[in-house]
C-alpha cells in the first residue's frame, strides 16, 4: 500500500475515533456540560488533535449527525430495493427509524436531545442530510400515490414531514420516559398515518 494511502487510513480512523468518543460524550454528559477535553480523553488523543479534523464543538456534533444520518439513508435505500409494494416500504421506514435509535441509546439521546442544543444544526448544518431522508420517504408515498396503493390527492411534501413529525415525537418521548417499547409502535404508527393517504373508501 502507498504510503500517502497508510497515511490517509490512520487519518481516517482518528477521525472516526474522535466521532465515537464525542458521539458518547455528547449522550452521557449533555451538548453544552461536555467539553473538548472530556471528547480527546475519551478518544485517547490530545486535545489539540480534535482540532485538527474539527473546528468547534457544534462542527463535531453536525459531523456525528451527518455521518449517522449517511449511513442511514444508504441502509435505507438498500432495504427498500427488496420491497414490493409502497405500504410495505412504508412500514420499512418506520420499522428502520425505530430500530435504529431503539439499538443505539447514544446516538438516540443525540438525535432527540442534544441536536437541539446545537445552534449550528438548528440553523441547518445538516440540511442535506435531513434533505435525503425526507426525500426518500417522498419518494415512496408519490410511488404509491402512482400505482394506486393511496389516494392521489395528498400532498407527498407535507406527509413526508407529517410521517417523520409522527417518528420523532414518539422516540423523543422514549428517550425521555423509556415508558414505550419504541419498536412496538411501527403497526401503530403504520394504521394512524395509513389511514390518511390510503385509496378507496
Amino acid at each position: 500500500m502507498p504510503v500517502g494511502r497508510i497515511a490517509k487510513t490512520k487519518r481516517g480512523d482518528k477521525r472516526e475515533k474522535i466521532l465515537e468518543a464525542a458521539e458518547k460524550v455528547f449522550a452521557q454528559k449533555g451538548f453544552h456540560p461536555a467539553r473538548i477535553a472530556d471528547i480527546a480523553k475519551e478518544a485517547g488523543v490530545a486535545e489539540g488533535t480534535i482540532y485538527i479534523y474539527f473546528d468547534s464543538k457544534e462542527d463535531l456534533m453536525v459531523s456525528i449527525f451527518k455521518e449517522k444520518m449517511g449511513k442511514w439513508v444508504d441502509r435505507l435505500r438498500s432495504l427498500l430495493a427488496g420491497c414490493e409494494t409502497a405500504f410495505e416500504k412504508l412500514r420499512v421506514i418506520v420499522h428502520t427509524h425505530f430500530s435504529t435509535l431503539f439499538e443505539n441509546p447514544n446516538l438516540a439521546q443525540l438525535v432527540q436531545i442534544e441536536l437541539r442544543a446545537c445552534s449550528a444544526f438548528m440553523r441547518g448544518g445538516s440540511a442535506p442530510e435531513m434533505r435525503r431522508y425526507l426525500n426518500v420517504i417522498e419518494e415512496v408515498l408519490r410511488e404509491g400515490k402512482e400505482r394506486g396503493e393511496f389516494r392521489p390527492d395528498f400532498d407527498e411534501w407535507l406527509a413526508a414531514r407529517s410521517l417523520l413529525g409522527i417518528m420523532d415525537e414518539l422516540a423523543t418521548i422514549w428517550v425521555l420516559k423509556k415508558k414505550l417499547k419504541l419498536t412496538a409502535m411501527v403497526d401503530d404508527v403504520l394504521d394512524v398515518f395509513y389511514k390518511g393517504i390510503k385509496g378507496g373508501a
